[in-house]
């Protein structure tokens, strides 16, 4: 009886602690006394201690077998097919790939399952072999299929999402944009037009909308909605995140994207950010944007004509005159270049008005990616969105490219500086203090200003 008590006051005690690494402290100071004297004999070294600790720690305060693929910041997704089958990562520059980890058993499996599952409130059962929620504390998605429905057995795949979220000077780093499209989505987030970023699976949607939203001034109030927490604004107090709940009892009452839409247009938001949208929720999003409210969101769609068919279809079902109200359309892409395997904005278009005669969206190719220079070229000459900056602050169409530049260039010298996330949010803050100050000092370093190239050929088209 005292052992099972020392048992289960052990395990309490693990069940307590949140990280693998303080697990391995604590173990090792329970472990001491038990071990000190075979130390003393040499039948276990010190560094046998360690790893005995460290596997008492990772089974009962982290993951398992799978634990270092959860600590690894360049894995994005873990996936397991079923018993006897190598576990795949994705990993951030080498995509997929095959591990030495596998489950040899499906009572292993399942006890694997059953702690993740735990840890993120949902219970995978018969009735309901398929299951969705979100790991405490970590906040990663986790995605579980039991055998009832899956051939090859219990399956689940984990998403990892980055603690410290990239930044608009990393993602020019990356070459995923340049300084002057950058500033350019940053100016359009910042007076608060709707930005909607397209693309498939995989290709930055997500990344590029937290790090525009970032940008964004610390004081205006932001509401974001999502099924799963992917947004992270560090800077942003006057910030409130909301994420859904599905439920199965009959109780305890669900909460979809669409209510958490019409929650956030109560709270009176500056900008209002859709992790992504895919059904009802996007007419109450394009609605917000039309009333003035600053929008940003992602939908899955190759391509803008694409993007267009999708909001205005079934389930979305958002009428074109509303799509209109929007500013850009922004689409990226993954790609494999010599270099590796890239994130690149491909396309930026800007909606120019709607005909309702013909109930279609006039827009305008505002820049574009180049792949043989890999180079943005950009339309500063014709931009509706300038246009409309220009009018909302009672300035002219040159005073606000003038901004633009002083933005590309300040964005450019960051990104040649390296500067981290308290960094570039300390100089976005100081800029829009005293933009002038920041700018000559800027420029006395980096000599000349960063300016867009001018796209040749403008296109246009109706949708």
């Amino acid at each position: 009886m005292n052992r099972i008590m020392g048992d289960v006051k052990l395990l309490s005690h693990f069940s307590k602690l949140t990280g693998v690494d303080e697990g391995i402290e604590e173990a090792i100071e329970l472990l001491k006394p038990m071990a000190k004297k075979k130390l003393k004999k040499g039948v276990i070294s010190e560094d046998e201690l360690y790893a005995v600790a460290y596997y008492i720690s990772r089974d009962l305060v982290g993951y398992g077998k799978i634990d270092p693929l959860l600590r690894d910041p360049h894995i994005e997704d873990i996936t397991c097919d079923g018993v006897a089958i190598p576990i795949y990562v994705f990993h951030n520059e080498y995509e997929w790939l095959e591990t030495n980890i596998v489950f040899t058993s499906v009572e292993e499996l399942e006890r694997v399952i059953r702690k993740l599952a735990h840890r993120a409130g949902v219970e995978p059962t018969f009735a309901q072999p398929i299951v969705e929620g979100v790991i405490r504390p970590e906040g990663y998605r986790l995605h579980v299929v039991l055998d009832v429905v899956s051939r090859r057995g219990h399956s689940f795949t984990i998403r990892r999402f980055r603690e410290v979220p990239f930044t608009m000077v990393e993602l020019i780093q990356r070459r995923m944009l340049d300084p002057a499209l950058a500033a350019f989505l940053w100016l359009v987030a910042e007076n608060r037009q709707g930005i909607v970023i397209y693309g498939p699976t995989g290709a930055g949607k997500t990344t590029l909308l937290n790090a525009i939203a970032m940008l964004l001034p610390p004081e205006v109030k932001i509401v974001t909605a999502e099924d799963t927490p992917e947004i992270s604004l560090p800077f942003h107090d006057n910030w409130v995140a909301m994420t859904t709940r599905l439920s199965t009892d009959p109780y305890v009452q669900s909460v979809s994207l669409q209510a958490q839409v019409e929650s956030a247009l109560r709270q009176r938001p500056d900008v209002l950010i859709l992790g992504e949208i895919r059904s009802r929720e996007a007419y109450s999003f394009f609605q917000a944007v039309s009333t003035g409210h600053g929008g940003l969101t992602t939908v899955h769609a190759e391509s803008v004509e694409a993007l267009i068919r999708r909001l205005s279809s079934p389930p979305m079902s958002v009428p074109k005159s509303l799509i209109a109200t929007a500013r850009l359309f922004v689409g990226v892409l993954r790609l494999a270049l010599p270099s590796g395997v890239t994130r690149r904005v491909v396309y930026v278009h800007e909606v120019e008005g709607y005909d309702p005669r013909r109930d279609s969206i006039k827009i305008k190719l505002e820049a574009r990616w180049f792949r043989n220079e890999d180079l943005w070229k950009m339309d500063l000459k014709t931009s509706t969105s300038i246009e409309a900056i220009a009018s909302l602050n009672a300035l002219n169409y040159n005073d606000v490219v003038e901004d633009l530049i002083k933005r590309s260039t300040i964005l450019w010298w960051a990104a040649m500086k390296g500067l981290d996330i308290v960094a570039l949010h300390t100089l976005v803050r100081r800029y829009r203090r005293n933009p002038d100050e920041v700018y000559k000092k800027v420029l006395s370093e980096v000599e000349k200003p960063y300016e867009a190239i001018q796209l040749d050929t403008i296109e246009r088209l109706e949708i």
